[in-house]
């Protein structure tokens, strides 16, 4: 822009931010509950909370874009813009004056009028626009108002319904998307060209009420005006590559340079990378051409700083010819990273750490000395096996850099081959791959486990084999024992009972008076149950402890010695579901049942004895009440007479790991003897 017309636009500018300035102080006071709302700046300064509201809106502007019959009118008074939905609009048209009423509504990105009715007025003809940067378009200030923009075409394209043009203005390094609702215009006498367009600002919003891309819109061609016309092509310079966007002293103020050179590699998304005698570069077509490796070609664009180096873009051939293909430049991996190749044909050797499919392709990753390279290839022929050693042939990318004073340097670069002929295979695999070694070590480790594991196994089983021969040799010396009691009390105090009990009946038979009578009868009687009390003690320990014995008639047996009307009345009473339990546990329990009750009877004389036996959750309850005298269970009973009962209670609960205790009043005495159920079936032998 030459520094009249720059100085006439900025007057321009400051002048109208004046009257924006006072005109927001003069509108944009704050709107009271059920005030009508008169001005686009008012309406536009609501939050979206207080334009939730539906306050009245009455509001007098001019119509400045029509997006269609059922879409977005744009007015704008003088002191902003807004906007009101049409309802199968066709009488307006830009220019009409028009007094919209309605209500307030938060829109999607600024405030507007909804359930709008209007009121035409005339034609009026559109306002001035105002002078508007890239800056003031991603700011949104502007959004919804007409503005006056200044730049180079660098693209004029159809819509994809082919009804509209679509224009790429280049304002210094941004470039602005220009939406037009008229068919293509002669893109080649835009392109390059130095224009003044009068829009509406305009853009794309998210759903965060946020302006994600700026746009402009213009009904027609008759908002565009050529400042500077474009060069005819064979004016357009001609630099070597190594001279796109580096120091000039007049500069080029942004219009198309023209560059020649040999095609290292041409893809279908119209990305072409020249070689000249200076560099390599890159050229963005504006439309993708077929081209073979070694075309020497002639291409006219726009410069543009993409990732580290600069590029050609927008760009068109304007001459090739057929030559020779290239040959790429063999580097290794650290010379990738000095920044010279970029845009390069190189090939690096390497080996193949990994692979992973994309849409259009597989993507490689190469590992050298502690470096890693992505390549971006082709589906290849074959599937590359992991640590194979292969060469790769492709255009070398700087994907980031990093910026040390003045100084950019690459940080990581891809490469991206051209077929799968740039993918070659120079060795496969040793077979002790590092995966295999783990494995290999991992089954190693395994077997040692395993071994471990069998010894410990074995250890427990000869543990469990020693303590099982240890019970079998305790039982048979302790059944041995028992027997060898057994025959004493069989040859010693049996037969001494038995022959005093002869001996009773000799001195009966030769007749006594009536006191020596009966005295020699009961002391027969008390023989006889000595007699019987031995040979049972002698039946008891020549039986097994593994023989199996009922608990239920064991203690049935302890009832029957008591007769109905013989003595105290005994009763019992036993659940059905009883666990199974060993000999020796059986012999426990009723010996502690056989005391309870002879306590009952000889020490406190006792009428009416209840003996129960069932289960308490997960113990074997026995329990014997009477209705005697009773005692201090409290009281020390160690070592007193008469009281080595109650000790020989406890001490056989204990071997069966149960409990005995005593309850005892004027009312009688309760002994509870609550034993593991676990406990009395586990404990197979003698304790």
């Amino acid at each position: 822009m030459s520094p009249p017309r720059l100085q006439s636009v900025l007057s321009s500018r400051s002048l109208f931010r004046l009257l924006l300035i006072a005109g927001a102080l003069g509108c944009a006071c704050p709107v009271g509950a059920g005030e009508t709302i008169r001005t686009a700046l008012s309406l536009r300064s609501l939050s979206p909370e207080d334009a939730a509201k539906q306050l009245p809106v009455e509001l007098r502007g001019t119509v400045v874009f029509i997006e269609g019959p059922d879409a977005s009118i744009v007015i704008q008074d003088d002191t902003a813009g807004t906007y009101f939905l049409g309802q199968n609009e066709h009488s307006l048209r830009p220019g009409d004056e028009v007094v919209v009423t309605g209500v307030t509504t938060p829109g999607t990105f600024l405030p507007g009028i909804g359930g709008a009715s209007y009121e035409k007025l005339g034609h009026r003809g559109l306002p001035p626009g105002i002078p508007a940067t890239y800056a003031d378009f991603a700011s949104g200030r502007h959004y919804f108002q007409r503005v006056v923009v200044e730049g180079i075409v660098h693209e004029v394209k159809p819509s994809a319904d082919g009804g509209r043009a679509v224009l790429s203005l280049a304002m210094e390094q941004d470039f602005l998307e220009v939406r037009i609702c008229a068919p293509l215009h002669d893109q080649h006498l835009l392109v390059d060209s130095r224009v003044r367009l009068e829009c509406l600002a305009s853009g794309g919003v998210n759903q965060r009420r946020q302006l994600v891309q700026p746009i402009a819109w213009m009904h027609d061609w008759s908002g565009l005006h050529v400042v500077d016309a474009a060069p005819p092509l064979d004016e357009v310079p001609l630099i070597p590559g190594s001279r796109l966007l580096a120091f000039e002293a007049m500069g080029r103020g942004g219009h198309r340079v023209r560059v020649a050179g040999e095609v290292l590699a041409a893809f279908p998304d119209g990305d072409v990378f020249l070689r000249d005698d200076s560099a390599a570069l890159h050229v963005q077509l504006s439309q993708a051409l077929p081209l073979s490796p070694g075309t020497k070609i002639e291409a006219v664009g726009f410069p543009k700083m993409q990732r580290f180096s600069a590029s050609l873009v927008g760009a068109s051939i304007v001459k090739q010819e057929a030559a020779t293909p290239p040959q790429a430049v063999e580097v290794g991996f650290s010379e990738l990273l000095s920044g010279g190749f970029d845009h390069e044909l190189v090939t690096v050797a390497a080996e193949l750490s990994g692979h992973f499919q994309e849409e259009n392709g597989q993507v490689l990753v190469l590992q050298e000395a502690g470096w890693t390279l992505r390549v971006q290839a082709p589906p290849l022929d074959q599937m590359l096996p992991r640590g194979a050693r292969v060469s790769v042939t492709g255009i070398c990318r700087v994907e980031s850099n990093t910026s040390s004073g003045v100084t950019s340097t690459p940080r990581t670069v891809s490469l991206r081959s051209r077929t799968a002929d740039d993918v070659r295979l120079l060795s496969t695999p040793s077979w002790w791959s590092a995966r295999r070694l783990a494995l290999a070590v991992g089954v190693l480790l395994l077997l040692v486990a395993a071994a471990g594991l069998w010894i410990v196994a074995l250890r427990l089983q000869v543990r469990r084999q020693t303590r099982a021969l240890r019970r079998q040799i305790e039982h048979e010396a302790a059944l041995e024992e028992r027997q060898r009691i057994a025959r004493e009390f069989h040859d010693t105090l049996e037969q001494g009972l038995t022959g005093l009990a002869l001996r009773l009946e000799t001195v009966q038979a030769r007749g006594t008076d009536e006191k020596s009578g009966q005295l020699l009868r009961a002391s027969r009687g008390l023989v006889s149950q000595i007699h019987e009390e031995t040979r049972s003690l002698v039946s008891s320990l020549r039986r097994s402890s593994r023989d199996g014995l009922n608990l239920v008639d064991e203690l049935k047996q302890i009832v029957a010695e008591y007769p109905a009307g013989a003595g105290p009345a005994l009763e019992w009473q036993a659940e059905r579901a009883l666990p199974d339990l060993p000999s020796h546990s059986v012999h426990h329990l009723k010996m502690i049942a056989k005391e309870a009750v002879t306590n009952a009877i000889k020490h406190a004389g006792a009428t009416r004895i209840r003996m129960t036996l069932g289960m308490k959750e997960d113990h074997l309850r026995l329990c014997i009440a009477d209705d005697g005298c009773g005692f201090d269970p409290s009281a020390k009973r160690e070592g007193q007479s008469g009281q080595f009962g109650c000790i020989g209670i406890e001490e056989r609960c204990e071997k069966l790991d149960g409990s005995a205790r005593w309850r005892s009043g004027s009312g009688g005495t309760t002994l509870e003897v609550l034993v593991p159920a676990a406990s009395v079936s586990a404990n197979a032998h003698p304790a």
